[in-house]
């Protein structure tokens, strides 16, 4: 241990192991996120020895496994390792249709739950979760991408599209994308203390506040539901002068109740929050392009002043305005 020491590691220092479960298909960003973090955390710097965190790569049939982008990965230890880590986690991808996760990996889930043993569902490795019945709520972290697919086929749970991710107790699931990285903050936090976590996130250019926030407005192209594509059409299109929700609902034709309800079935949450966080979306962006001050941009998003438009930043989880206008100065 006395090379530990040197490099500033004590002899005594908290080991955390996890055992990473990838699926055919699995998103590679989702992984990559969550482990480089782990990465960052394990050692000093950027040495990367496996010292604080320690982690095994596995499938279910010990071989390498493809990714979504089409990158293989070979695994590090056999399944049944992942038994003897502190950690779980079930990295999740494409959905294949009709496709149930094999019984052994239910299994193998269900028997390290029962041992205490954390569990975290990646993308849609938080449908493995629900298949294994072992979350203590009928709720999940879900990507609003994803959200169609869940609710058909797990009707009797709410989907969570707002958070990035979801934690009761020991049980953890995860939208993707870099609510992966700010759930394996969470752990790093959680496990070690908060300076380490931000160190990660430092390393990462991930900012750290943001750990908290939502998932952003989803894109107008990946939404099917015709209903919500012509109101985020009218949001956008009226932000200067945006008209009462129930102005925007008789606009395409119902009422603003059946509004409301539309988009939390579909998307899990408000019309009045979707519109937020596209207001904010513009507001950076003309922040950052444009020299108008304050009030302007407020008033261009449809904000009254320089107080609502802070207001609306806080609660979307973002760096203030006057902090991305600084930056870019």
């Amino acid at each position: 241990m006395e090379g530990l020491k040197s490099k500033g590691i004590s002899a005594g220092t908290k080991s955390v192991k996890f055992g990473i479960v990838l699926l055919p298909n699995f998103t590679l960003s989702a992984l990559s996120l969550f482990l480089d973090c782990l990465r960052l955390a394990a050692d000093e710097k950027d040495q990367s020895r496996q010292i604080r965190c320690r982690w095994e790569i596995t499938t279910l049939t010990g071989d390498s496994v493809r990714s979504s982008s089409g990158m293989v990965v070979e695994t590090t230890a056999g399944i049944s390792s992942v038994l003897d880590c502190d950690y779980v986690i079930v990295v999740g991808g494409l959905i294949m249709p009709k496709r149930q996760p094999p019984v052994a990996l239910l299994e193998l889930l269900d028997k390290a739950n029962k041992r205490g043993v954390s569990v975290i569902g990646l993308c849609t490795g938080s449908f493995v979760l629900v298949e294994s019945g072992i979350l203590p709520e009928k709720q999940c972290c879900v990507s609003w991408l994803h959200k169609q697919e869940f609710d058909d086929e797990y009707f009797d749970y709410r989907s969570d599209t707002t958070s990035l991710y979801r934690a009761n107790g020991n049980h953890y699931t995860c939208a993707g994308g870099v609510g992966s990285a700010y759930l394996a903050l969470e752990v790093i936090g959680s496990e070690f203390d908060e300076e380490l976590a931000r160190k990660c996130a430092s390393i990462l250019m991930i900012p750290y506040e943001r750990r908290k926030s939502e998932q952003p407005a989803p894109a107008v192209s990946e939404i099917s539901n015709k209903v919500i594509r012509q109101t985020i059409r009218v949001f956008e299109t009226t932000m200067e002068d945006p008209p009462s929700l129930s102005e925007v609902a008789r606009r395409v034709g119902i009422t603003s109740r059946q509004l409301e309800r539309i988009f939390r079935d579909e998307l899990g949450t408000s019309p009045s929050r979707i519109r937020d966080k596209l207001r904010v979306q513009r507001a950076k962006q003309l922040l950052v392009e444009t020299d108008l001050n304050f009030t302007e941009v407020a008033v261009a998003c449809g904000l009254f002043g320089t107080r609502t438009l802070n207001r609306t930043f806080e609660r979307e989880g973002e760096k203030l305005p006057r902090e991305i206008r600084s930056r870019t100065a």
